[in-house]
């Protein structure tokens, strides 16, 4: 708290001062408010914290809002900046305390004036369970010091002094054994052995017939000494007492330190000044290479003023193969703080005790660097209060109690950006903006990896960013880029792998295995071929010790160079084989599971292996929930089986294209694509023939979805000859259909309805029903297309009856094209009717682009029925979804939906305006749409310029 003008009192009641003037602080539960914010000592203190302060268990419903009344009454009293929100919470930033002055005062030996602060009961005239306590603790916190004060002045001869004081406290205070012993030997020292004797005899009745207790071993040693007149009992300090060793071990604060705010503010503000009645304990935690040391000490050196009696650290080893020993640091600590160290001992604690008493009155920061874990912590904590300390590791210290964890991760951009330029210079930085992004994240963010290629760039002026750049390019020797005199990145690694035992290490290189960039606990345990339960143990028990990160519950990654490590590291190519395919195997079972749900009676075309174990789901909306979650794991499992050689390709391929069914593609096709490539490519070398078709297939959907003709034909026609040669039914029906609606759509739609019906035939002959229901449907809008309307309700209405008799409920895909076929024939009510639950079934499956393509119809519909105000609810529906989706056919569609319909409802501007911006996708895209809206523009025209005649001629 820095404000000087700003005065506080709490030892006594709570009193403000401002500038000399005492400020008036409202009613007793707004001044409870500010005596908790003075408590916490500039600390935040949480809104729940503060609502049962003042509260507790009966909080009126309009407590928050009455808070946040007593904060703001206390800003205007106090000035703005008194009080600032931090997180979910408020805290103190200005002013000085008597507490916090008290407790310098006693930690400076200055007892007397400590006391002299005290001011009657403290907190006085504040009531409930909080102030209670808080009074309760207070008035101990001046019992501990007024026997501090006793003390110092009987070992300093002030015995006679204080006898009188020494046995009124005795009667207030008759079980508290530090008074009756101070009176024991103030009186021993005055000549008085028999008082004394008859002090130690009353205080063992009293606690016998009390308490049923026997005095403590200090007093009844005490005791013994006085009876048998012991020779050093009687001696009185009359030298002056020997200066205390005031330690100063920090390590050198790092001059370029960069960034870090957050991190840094959280850990002052929890360990600034200490805490009243609790040691103040900070926990960094991170993988090796993330700065922890770094900011460790650069903090320390801040709170350094905070603890005058001096900073001790020590770096405990715990990432090497021989950790410090407690017993060990504890003797360097005592040495360092002037203590006399026992010698070893049976018992094991003496030191830690002999700590804690020589800590008991000092303010000391302590740094515990490089801890391995809890237990190497524990015993060097200090019992003082007064006290703070700080801990590394890359371990988390869940199993201290009150620690305040600080995870550290990766730099954000800009600190990695701000920490490059200052070690590199920012003029060369600044010339090469581009280059410098990519070698950060070529980097990963590490602070460790970007301070070494930093270190290297300042040592080469000559060389550019972008040359460091390109050398880390290739992940095989970016680790060894990243190594610079005594630093390096692996080695840093090095220290934590080494830490695993066999089953952790064999863990952390399995699951670097797949490709993508994080996963889920279902894909882990596939890999480690465990269950879920015990996977989760082994993932948690890596994320534990910051060789791996949890992003959220039950998902995983790496760190992109930890990645790289754990690849590095040499491992039996059978057993990273295995864990692919078991992944591969995984996503099989889940992908065949959520096909099953989302489209039923539909059959999963190669079985290839049988399903293994895999995840189950209440519900359709649950496995469309699953699949979204793993689509990335998915394509990248697809690239990778592509790229292994001996790997299940026909099973890789089966699982894309059921992806595609089951997620929505059209969103992003250039990845399904890309992936699909993969295969193809794949199969082709391996000469795998049926897979080359099935896998021509899966692109050509993707082509054919995004009205790419050519790509789509080059490979319908492949897959149909493939798959013709060898003998593969399904997948020559499958070609068939493709190139029909490839054939449709460049217009040639005789020749696709003939395909159309040979790959019913073929899919009835195999008695494939979702197949030939499929096939069925396209054919019925190929036939409505031209104007063949009663064969084509005919077909649609075989299709809707070939998926009743499936088995399989309903067919959304279908259910859309009748709906279609049925507005062309003249029955748009019916149309509508399927419509809308075709949009509520895709709306479940979060297919958008079909969803969208549903509303451009059913605003087709609303406009056969003479609704355009409806029609443009749902065209301008239908083109919100396409803004996100992206299909371009169906944004011209509505579009023209949307002027057709302005131009009904007598708005011919903003019916052009649409009708023009449709057209110039149509002409872009080269799709056969663009000669209907040429016509209903030339139409629009002539109508306009025939309204403006007749409008010309009734002025005449």
């Amino acid at each position: 708290m820095s404000d000087p003008g700003l005065r506080f009192s709490i030892l006594g009641p709570v009193r403000v001062w401002r500038d000399g003037a005492e400020v008036e602080i409202g009613s007793p539960q707004q001044r409870l408010v500010l005596a908790v914010l003075l408590l916490a000592e500039g600390r935040a203190v949480g809104h729940d914290h503060l609502l049962d302060a003042v509260w507790g268990e009966e909080r009126p419903r309009a407590a928050m809002s009455t808070l946040r009344t007593y904060v703001s009454r206390l800003r205007s009293a106090l000035g703005a900046e008194a009080i600032i929100s931090i997180g979910s919470g408020y805290a103190l930033a200005a002013g000085a305390c008597d507490l916090v002055t008290m407790e310098r005062l006693a930690n400076e030996g200055r007892y007397g004036e400590a006391l002299a602060l005290w001011r009657g009961e403290p907190l006085a005239g504040l009531e409930g369970g909080y102030a209670e306590g808080q009074r309760a603790r207070l008035g101990e916190r001046r019992l501990a010091v007024l026997e501090r004060r006793l003390a110092q002045e009987v070992d300093e001869g002030g015995h006679a002094e204080v006898v009188a004081e020494l046995t009124a406290l005795c009667g207030e205070h008759p079980t508290r054994e530090r008074f009756c012993g101070l009176l024991m030997l103030a009186l021993y020292r005055a000549g008085r052995q028999a008082e004394a004797i008859g002090v130690f005899t009353d205080t063992r009745k009293l606690l016998a017939d009390d308490l049923g207790i026997d005095p403590s071993p200090e007093l009844a040693e005490l005791y013994q000494r006085i009876i048998t007149a012991d020779p050093t009992l009687g001696q009185a300090r009359t030298t002056s007492p020997v200066p205390r060793q005031v330690p100063r071990q920090l390590p050198a604060d790092t001059a370029d330190f960069t960034g870090r705010e957050p991190e840094i503010d959280e850990m002052v503000a929890a360990l600034r000044s200490g805490h009243i009645s609790a040691l103040a304990i900070s926990a960094v935690s991170g993988a090796g290479g993330m700065g922890k040391t770094t900011l460790a000490v650069h903090v320390a050196h801040r709170l350094a003023p905070d603890y005058p009696d001096g900073q001790l650290f020590v770096n405990l080893g715990g990432s090497g193969t021989r950790p410090l020993t407690p017993e060990t640091v504890l003797a360097r600590f005592l040495r360092s703080l002037g203590a006399e160290v026992p010698p070893d001992s049976e018992e094991p604690g003496e030191r830690a005790a002999m700590y804690r008493s020589t800590l008991a009155d000092r303010r000391i920061l302590v740094v515990l660097d490089n801890a391995a874990n809890a237990a190497q912590v524990r015993p060097l904590l200090p019992g003082a209060a007064g006290c703070a300390v700080m801990v590394t590791s890359r371990a988390k210290m869940i199993g201290l109690s009150g620690v305040r964890q600080v995870d550290l991760s990766v730099m954000s951009h800009d600190e990695a950006t701000a920490l490059l330029a200052t070690i590199v210079g920012e003029a060369r930085v600044a010339a090469e903006r581009e280059a410098a992004a990519d070698l950060i994240g070529a980097c990963g963010h590490l602070p460790l990896a970007i301070r070494i290629v930093a270190a290297r760039l300042a040592a080469r002026p000559a060389w550019s960013v972008a040359r460091m750049r390109d050398r880390m390019a290739d992940e095989r020797r970016r680790l060894a880029e990243l190594r610079v005199d005594d630093l390096a990145v692996e080695a840093t690694f090095a220290l934590g792998y080494d830490q695993l035992d066999a089953a952790h290490a064999s863990a952390f290189r399995l699951l670097a295995v797949p490709d993508a960039s994080d996963f889920s606990l279902g894909s882990a345990a596939a890999v480690l071929g465990l269950d879920e339960q015990d996977a989760e143990e082994v993932c948690e028990a890596l994320v534990d010790v910051s060789m791996l990160e949890s992003p959220s519950p039950c998902r995983y990654r790496y760190h992109d160079l930890l990645k790289i490590f754990a690849r590095s590291r040499p491992d039996d190519e059978d057993v990273r084989r295995a864990a692919l395919d078991r992944l591969l195997g995984h996503y099989l079972a889940g992908m065949t599971a959520a096909h099953h749900l989302t489209y039923p009676g539909a059959p999963v075309s190669d079985p290839g292996r049988p399903a293994g174990a895999g995840p189950s789901f209440a519900d359709e909306e649950a496995a469309v929930t699953w699949a979204e979650d793993e689509e990335q794991g998915v394509i990248s499992c697809v690239h990778q089986i592509a790229q292994e050689r001996g790997s299940a390709l026909s099973d890789a391929i089966r699982l894309l294209d059921m992806a595609a069914d089951v997620l929505e593609t059209d969103v992003t096709p250039e990845r399904y694509e890309r992936a699909a490539g993969a295969l193809v490519e794949a199969a082709a070398a391996r000469g795998e023939r049926r897979a080359e078709a099935h896998a021509r297939c899966v692109r050509g959907g993707f082509w054919v979805n995004r009205w790419l003709l050519d790509a789509a034909t080059e490979d319908c026609v492949a897959a149909r000859d493939l798959s013709l040669a060898e003998g593969d039914r399904a997948r020559y029906a499958d070609s068939l259909n493709l190139l029909a609606t490839v054939l449709s759509r460049r217009g040639s739609t005789t020749e696709a309805i003939a395909l159309y019906a040979d790959a019913v035939e073929i899919w009835r002959g195999l008695g494939d029903r979702s197949g030939e229901a499929a096939g069925l449907g396209d054919m019925a809008l190929a036939l409505a297309s031209v104007d063949r309307i009663d064969e084509a309700v005919e077909v649609v209405e075989l299709a809707d009856r070939t998926v009743r008799e499936s088995g399989g409920g309903t067919d959304p895909d279908v259910m859309y094209r009748s709906a279609v076929v049925l507005c062309d024939a003249g029955r748009p009510e019916e149309a509508l009717l399927r419509l809308r639950k075709t949009r509520k079934a895709y709306r479940r499956l979060k297919q958008r682009v079909r969803e969208g393509a549903t509303l451009l119809r059913m605003a087709e519909t609303h406009l056969a029925l003479g609704q355009p105000e409806r029609a443009v609810d749902c065209a301008e529906d239908s083109l919100g979804l396409m803004a996100e989706a992206g299909d371009e056919w169906i944004q011209g569609k509505a579009l023209v939906a949307l002027g057709e319909a302005f131009s009904r409802l007598g708005r011919p501007g903003r019916g052009v305006a649409c009708l023009t911006e449709a057209l110039e996708i149509f002409v872009r895209r080269d799709m056969p749409e663009a000669d209907e809206v040429r016509a209903l523009l030339d139409r629009d025209e002539d109508s306009r310029w025939d309204t403006e005649r007749k409008e010309t001629t009734l002025t005449r």
